[in-house]
């Protein structure tokens, strides 16, 4: 399994957007290097990557019963602030079915209500809104995701990391519990779990 990471950049990004019902095993296998000189290798970006672990995640999260109008109600994926995506997120969800929901891609400007939203990307056009945009979803369950650096420590649910040239993930288990959201134990394996407290050191 570990020389998987080893595989060809655009190889692991298409092993983590095609397989519709792709195991855990997949996911940690992948691991998803980032590159760096994608641009000028012609591999994936940092962000196709990026979006290929927003969508993933939707499957390994459970929102309460009440996040939700309906068993078919879809699961609402907002973008704060500037789109780094591009239509690589549109792409790679288009078509897709999570739990028998579809995902639907919502922009938003700084003001709008977001409660609404299920996942929440905040981009780093936001970092001086962070606390704000946090603080106005806090109690509506919704899983909050940036690559801004102290994302967790401020009290996002999901930062993106950079480390050994590789996308990884931060998860805030605490402010989960808060948001009454539960974080597959499976996915929790992989990422690097913090609590508030030790996020703000």
């Amino acid at each position: 399994m570990e020389n998987l990471g080893a595989q060809p950049y655009c190889l692991q990004f298409r092993f983590a957007v095609r397989i519709v019902g792709w195991l855990i095993v997949g996911f940690a296998a992948g691991t998803l290097v980032c590159a760096v000189a994608a641009a000028q290798s012609g591999e994936p970006s940092e962000y196709e990557v990026k979006a290929a672990f927003l969508f993933n995640f939707t499957k390994f999260v459970e929102w309460p019963d009440a996040s939700f109008s309906d068993p078919h109600a879809p699961i609402l994926l907002g973008i704060i602030g500037d789109d780094p995506f591009g239509e690589s997120l549109t792409t790679i969800i288009a078509g897709q079915k999570v739990d028998g929901r579809t995902i639907v891609i919502q922009r938003h400007r700084y003001g709008d209500d977001l409660r609404h939203c299920h996942i929440l990307f905040v981009s780093a056009s936001e970092r001086s809104h962070v606390a704000q945009i946090l603080a106005s979803v806090q109690t509506a369950g919704v899983m909050t995701v940036s690559d801004i650096d102290g994302f967790a420590a401020a009290g996002g649910l999901m930062q993106f990391v950079i480390e050994e040239n590789r996308v990884r993930f931060v998860v805030n288990l605490d402010v989960a519990k808060q948001s009454k959201l539960r974080v597959s134990a499976k996915l929790l394996a992989l990422a690097r779990v913090v609590h508030s407290a030790q996020a703000a050191r």
